[in-house]
């Protein structure tokens, strides 16, 4: 005979009831699907902001992209504090891809202080600029995110991270193969590549088995 228990949760009274409530309801919210994804569309609408950013692009566009890398920043920055709230530090650094994902807030928010700062100066240095817009462009590899949502692209990493030797010992076992064929050409064909310009000894193309080295090249 089965019988089904029903577990009744009893909060605390006071600020640390409504304390606890408020994190258990925050958990549910964060370890959704719904909130999952929705981090996740905001990691490729992101992306294709970053992408717009060009060389020689005009002050109003360049405004308008810095305005939105700002809203996506709070936006990661609501995502990790959520996290941390409702899991815990400890949890929260249990999970190695917050690793990434907590980094790059990190940097986020260093580039909002750190331009802040700049901005309020007497002295507006140019190259400091240059490296806060580089440091937003590690935002990127927060669509590595989209590896843990893919359960083949998982199969693939987990089969890589297993194997990974067997890859290592192939790499060397094909790198002898050009060492080999580059010896075979410089025997075979070394000082035989016709010019295209007899007259100028420098026509020769790149691809030649004249030495060991040129011929590596050239079999790679």
């Amino acid at each position: 005979m089965i019988t089904h228990v029903n577990f009744i949760r009893v909060w605390p009274t006071g600020i640390l009831g409504l304390y606890k409530r408020f994190r258990y309801y925050l958990r549910k919210l964060v370890k959704s699907a719904l909130f999952d994804n929705l981090m996740t569309l905001g990691v490729l609408l992101n992306t294709i902001v970053l992408a717009m950013d060009r060389y020689g692009i005009d002050t109003e566009m360049q405004d308008q992209l810095a305005y939105f890398n700002e809203w996506f920043t709070w936006i990661f920055i609501f995502e990790m504090a959520s996290k941390i709230v409702a899991c815990g530090i400890t949890k929260y650094t249990s999970d190695k891809m917050n690793y990434l994902d907590g980094g790059v807030v990190m940097l986020s928010i260093f580039e909002i202080v750190m331009a802040e700062v700049l901005k309020g100066g007497d002295g507006v240095n140019l190259s400091a600029f240059k490296t806060l817009r580089m440091l937003r462009t590690f935002r990127v590899f927060r669509i590595a995110r989209l590896l843990k949502a893919l359960e083949s692209m998982q199969t693939i990493i987990a089969v890589i991270s297993k194997s990974y030797m067997s890859f290592f010992y192939i790499a060397m076992l094909m790198f002898l193969f050009i060492i080999i064929f580059s010896l075979l050409g410089s025997e075979m064909f070394g000082g035989k590549i016709i010019q295209k310009n007899p007259d100028d000894p420098n026509t020769k193309p790149r691809g030649n088995f004249d030495t060991f080295e040129i011929a590596l090249i050239t079999v790679f």
